[in-house]
């Protein structure tokens, strides 16, 4: 566990994408995850942004069907084997893991009209820096991260850098509004993981390293 310094400035620009862009956020939400986790921050102050209800419970004791939730992929057996109302009727929200196709099969059945969104981003990128919107055009296998958000970069680099070629594997480098500070009271662990950000024009400008590959 590590202590992340996310900036208000970082916390607000999420938060104003994800009001913009998870509409269902103006109707109930359910707070199930712990609040010392990124997950948490998406259902608990969107929605206080948006207008919405928040419900603090567990996903199997909820007794509203709510209109968002953001849970991870290891939730969906759970969200299948529950009631129909304890999973969301407008839109949900993964992340935390990678997602793959077959493990919506089933819940999509159950499911059809609701809105299934796949988002990536560690902490250090104040929650989530991409998101997919899952379609029945979207191919069997992994769930696509999507697109960077406003003000945000996303860069696919080489060892020493550079950007690779088009369908050529490398890792992920975040870079942006979302960027957090860094690790609260371990500056070598700061310096090793947010560099000089060669890529932009902006004096100053860093990059996070995920240790993802792409």
């Amino acid at each position: 566990p590590k202590g992340v310094v996310i900036e208000h400035h970082a916390l607000a620009t999420y938060l104003h994408r994800a009001r913009n862009t998870y509409t269902a956020m103006t109707g109930v939400t359910v707070l199930h995850s712990p609040l010392a986790f990124d997950l948490t921050i998406t259902a608990l102050w969107t929605p206080l942004t948006a207008g919405g209800t928040v419900h603090l419970t567990s996903l199997e004791e909820s007794d509203t069907q709510p209109s968002l939730i953001k849970a991870t992929p290891s939730h969906l057996p759970l969200l299948t084997n529950l009631a129909a109302t304890a999973s969301p009727s407008h839109t949900l929200i993964l992340g935390g893991e990678a997602l793959h196709t077959d493990q919506l099969t089933d819940w999509r059945t159950q499911h059809p009209g609701v809105q299934i969104i796949n988002a990536y981003g560690p902490t250090e990128s104040t929650v989530n820096i991409t998101d997919h919107h899952v379609s029945e055009d979207t191919p069997d296998g992994p769930v696509p991260i999507g697109r960077p958000f406003a003000n945000t970069q996303v860069y696919v680099l080489d060892s020493a850098l550079r950007p690779v070629a088009p369908g050529t594997t490398g890792e992920l480098y975040l870079a942006g509004e979302q960027l957090a500070r860094g690790y609260l009271g371990r500056p070598a662990l700061t310096a090793e993981r947010f560099t000089a950000n060669p890529h932009s024009s902006t004096p100053g400008a860093r990059m996070y390293r995920t240790g993802d590959l792409a």
